[in-house]
């Protein structure tokens, strides 16, 4: 994995909404009930479950390719770098974000060098580097951590 920068989360607490955290069982999209939205904190900091604690933002991350436009607050979008590739969860409240510029294009040129996976509530889109992208199906039990 990357080294951290020096950017900081800020007011950004996009991770306290996005994914599942199964210590808590906070399902997908929605508020932890531990997270101070627009202060960019979290309630439980210290005390955090290991889910939160291993989990690495690609924009406080140092990974190559990502400016300062990928402020997840202001892109609504929160990039996940993976051993492989990229995965780029996007906002539900903003399903169209990662559609938008300049993210489109750079996340078009990520697919051409590794596997990037798009997440937007339920539905998740695999990026290639030569074709449109293609939606693989997935069930909540799978996205919230359990296999079919």
């Amino acid at each position: 994995m990357s080294a951290m920068t020096e950017r900081t989360c800020g007011a950004c607490s996009l991770c306290c909404k996005l994914p599942y955290v199964p210590e808590l069982r906070k399902p997908i999209d929605t508020w932890c009930k531990h997270a101070a939205p627009g202060c960019g904190g979290c309630l439980i900091y210290p005390k955090r479950p290991r889910s939160c604690r291993d989990y690495i933002c690609g924009w406080l991350s140092s990974e190559p390719g990502v400016g300062d436009e990928w402020f997840p607050a202001q892109c609504h979008m929160m990039l996940t770098p993976r051993r492989i590739g990229m995965r780029v969860t996007v906002d539900p409240d903003y399903p169209d974000a990662w559609l938008r510029e300049p993210y489109y294009k750079q996340i078009r040129q990520w697919a051409q060098q590794k596997p990037v996976e798009i997440r937007i509530g339920w539905r998740w889109l695999w990026l290639n580097p030569d074709l449109p992208e293609s939606e693989m199906p997935k069930i909540q039990k799978w996205l919230e951590g359990g296999r079919a």
